[in-house]
């Protein structure tokens, strides 16, 4: 019977196994920790976002605190008096607020440590986009430099939209029109229930509809426009005047005129519709915003009622230009 083997393996060949095993385990180690790494990265990444993602909607929960604070500042000021105008003669107090007036020109309020700007509008001082005539619409597309033939279409148009008939304007569009142009569902037939609901219209662009929805409303009564805190674009439309002389209508009607340069009091505010647009300040341009329709109720119970608010749907204001004193 063959005895074992009892040969001694060589120390190289101990060496080699050795260090290969060692390779191999060295190897899983490092697929190891590159493997906890990216799961680390990826919680780190899953945790930020989280993060962010809180922080957000906590900065829109405060936000909105905020604007509900904001309306209720601004309605305190509406619905008290404004103060009474100095006697000439007598001195003045420089730090007196001027009156505010519902006019667009914002003013700054601080409220927790933050800064908003209110912008306060007359809604009675728009115009209705339900009563107002075709020619009264195309007037004011032509005062926001539309022209004529193009306004006129789209009077036309908006006209059709909102009337009950299938009679066509001369210029206006109907169902076979909106077919043509590839929308199946033609003209509303019916009023308007939004101003956004303008951009449904044929013609219209998105660009004039940003230039347009700032003067238009659908929450007023009748197509009587309260001008004194009528844009200039408005007056220019129901005046039928230049949109250079209704912006220095806009600028003398808005100047100061008392000795002390304040505004003096108004005995008509407007009302009781006021839209009121409030925005972060010192932000960026994604900045935080809210636009809300107030209806002002003195003496009763509460003395205001918000009708509708919408967050980060607020178009461009209508901001009055400044017109250089040629001489």
């Amino acid at each position: 019977m063959a005895g074992l083997d009892r040969r001694v393996a060589h120390p190289a060949r101990l060496s080699c196994l050795v260090g290969s095993r060692r390779g191999i385990a060295l190897v899983l180690v490092l697929w190891v920790l590159t493997l906890l790494t990216v799961m680390a990265v990826g919680m780190t990444a899953a945790q930020r976002t989280e993060t962010a993602l809180t922080e957000n909607q906590i900065a829109d929960a405060r936000f909105r605190a905020l604007t509900d604070a904001a309306i209720a500042y601004t309605l305190f000021g509406f619905l008290n008096p404004p103060p009474a105008a100095p006697e000439v003669g007598l001195g003045t107090d420089e730090t007196a607020a001027p009156v505010w007036l519902p006019n667009g020109a914002p003013r700054s309020w601080e409220f927790d440590g933050t800064a908003l700007s209110i912008a306060v509008f007359n809604e009675q001082s728009r115009i209705n986009l339900n009563q107002t005539p075709a020619p009264i619409l195309a007037a004011l597309m032509v005062a926001l430099g539309v022209e004529d033939e193009a306004a006129g279409a789209i009077g036309d148009a908006i006209l059709d939209w909102r009337d009950e008939d299938d009679l066509k304007q001369l210029n206006g569009a109907e169902d076979s029109d909106y077919e043509d142009d590839g929308r199946v569902a033609g003209a509303k037939d019916a009023p308007f229930v939004a101003v956004e609901e303008l951009q449904q219209v044929l013609g219209m662009t998105r660009e004039l509809y940003l230039l347009l929805a700032p003067e238009l409303t659908v929450d007023t009564e009748g197509d009587q426009v309260e001008q004194t805190f009528a844009s200039a674009a408005v007056l220019a439309a129901l005046q039928g005047i230049s949109m250079e002389e209704a912006q220095l209508q806009v600028q003398e009607r808005d100047q100061p005129t008392l000795p002390d340069g304040q505004i003096p009091p108004a005995a008509n505010r407007g009302g009781p519709l006021y839209r009121i647009q409030v925005r972060e300040q010192g932000r960026t341009a994604s900045a935080r915003g809210m636009e809300a329709l107030v209806e002002a109720a003195p003496g009763q119970t509460p003395p205001y009622q918000v009708r509708w608010r919408r967050f980060g749907l607020i178009t461009a204001s209508p901001t009055p230009l400044v017109v250089e004193d040629g001489g």
